[in-house]
């Protein structure tokens, strides 16, 4: 099958589209000395932010060689070779914390292919399949040197539509070359599958109840979505592989147009609605720039008071480092647990100052060492700003390491660890 024929139908047209309107801009600007300038500024600041990216990537990530993972780097220079790629672009696997993805770019002239560590593992866990498709994908991408052309029409990117439409036809071309490419058509879909819950539980999807979402999750905020997105809906990209690669049992979902003109009527009338509505509030004499910030028209003014930050003199003392002053309050007899608007005590109050000696104080005075506001616990709180003496006191002052905070951690969760005896051995020996 030759490139055109594995090319996506709109791709080439998009692209043209894009040539049209990134030469049209050139002309102006290099008819303005001002317009250069704008553009090599911007040129200038896109190179920037990618060299740091990509340097760090080059400096941190773990470089696919005859080394390191070799046999992943077989599979990246068989494909390659398949792909008619003469020169290998460098291949790096980053830590990629819990997402799942893959790119390619370019870096001072050398193509690269960056791979998340979710994906790489599949390789270790007989994923071999899957991982070519993704590796695959990305070597589509630099073959049809789609890096280059995006720096090319990079003033089409202004276009809302224009730009993504183009980006969503090229990822719908780098599926079907690298779909071809590895002959397998089941494993490119559970590949794309994977992007959408992970590496364990596309096992248990249910194929044709997630291509139907096609047609029951079509509405306007998901075309909306997809229309201002790089990338295409992911169960629209595993029919169309499944489709292109002749998979038996693919269903064929479609779009509800109907419904999509619907909610794009919708939204253009309830605009045009409250147009009519200003312009007929200003006509009228009842809505101006002046009963609108003294809240006339609603009948009530706003203050700042309807947002205000409560705040006990217990609390300013501690803001304020007034160690007297606290004391003082303490033996007055204050309300230690008196929490503001967003149920802060003054214990947590003093972690977050990072102020050991109030908190200390608060503590000895019977504050409780389990409070918790909106946000976090003490420990888990003492603990995220790695102040481990805070945590060992708030322990010894009994403060439970396996309460969970607002958030949904413990203390056992932020320091991986299970029991008591790994908990006190890093807060004591931190």
């Amino acid at each position: 099958m030759t490139p055109k024929e594995l090319r996506s139908n709109r791709e080439l047209i998009y692209f043209i589209l894009s040539i049209i309107f990134s030469a049209f801009i050139y002309i102006l600007a290099i008819a303005s000395l001002f317009g250069i300038a704008i553009l090599l500024v911007i040129l200038a600041i896109l190179l920037y932010a990618n060299a740091i990216m990509l340097g760090s990537i080059r400096g941190n990530g773990i470089r696919i060689s005859e080394k390191q993972f070799p046999d992943v780097y077989e599979r990246v220079i068989h494909l390659s070779s398949k792909m008619n790629i003469k020169k290998v672009p460098d291949v790096f696997v980053i830590h990629s914390e819990g997402a799942f993805n893959a790119f390619a770019t370019r870096f001072l002239g050398r193509n690269m292919v960056v791979i998340y560590s979710e994906v790489f593992e599949l390789a270790r866990e007989q994923g071999e399949a899957e991982l070519d498709f993704i590796i695959a994908h990305e070597l589509s991408h630099v073959n049809r040197r789609h890096v280059w052309k995006n720096i090319l029409i990079m003033p089409a990117q202004f276009i809302p539509y224009l730009s993504q439409a183009y980006s969503r036809s090229c990822e719908y071309t780098c599926d079907r070359e690298a779909a071809y490419h590895i002959q397998n058509g089941v494993a490119a879909k559970r590949a794309l599958t994977i992007l959408g819950v992970g590496k364990k539980l596309y096992k248990e999807v249910n194929e044709d109840a997630y291509l139907e979402q096609i047609h029951t999750e079509s509405n306007v905020a998901v075309w909306l979505s997809e229309v201002l997105s790089s990338h295409p809906l992911l169960p629209k990209r595993i029919q169309a592989v499944g489709k292109f690669m002749q998979v038996n049992e693919t269903p064929s979902y479609y779009s509800n147009s109907s419904k999509i003109a619907l909610g794009i009527g919708a939204l253009f009338a309830i605009f045009f609605a409250v147009y009519i509505g200003v312009i007929a509030f200003v006509t009228a004499g009842t809505f101006t720039y002046a009963n609108l910030f003294s809240g006339s028209t609603l009948g009530e003014t706003f203050s700042d008071d309807s947002f205000s930050y409560t705040q006990t003199p217990l609390m300013q003392a501690v803001i304020d480092a007034d160690t007297e002053t606290v004391n003082q309050l303490i033996e007055d007899g204050v309300d230690l647990e008196e929490q503001d608007s967003e149920n802060t005590t003054a214990l947590l109050l003093a972690i977050y100052e990072e102020n050991d000696d109030i908190a200390e104080i608060l503590l000895q005075a019977g504050a409780d060492p389990n409070t918790a506001d909106l946000y976090s616990n003490a420990l888990t709180a003492s603990i995220n700003y790695e102040n481990y003496y805070m945590a060992s006191l708030l322990y010894e002052y009994g403060a439970d390491p396996t309460e969970i905070d607002p958030e949904g951690y413990s203390a056992f969760d932020m320091l991986d660890v299970t029991n008591e005896e790994e908990f006190l051995e890093i807060i004591y020996n931190y």
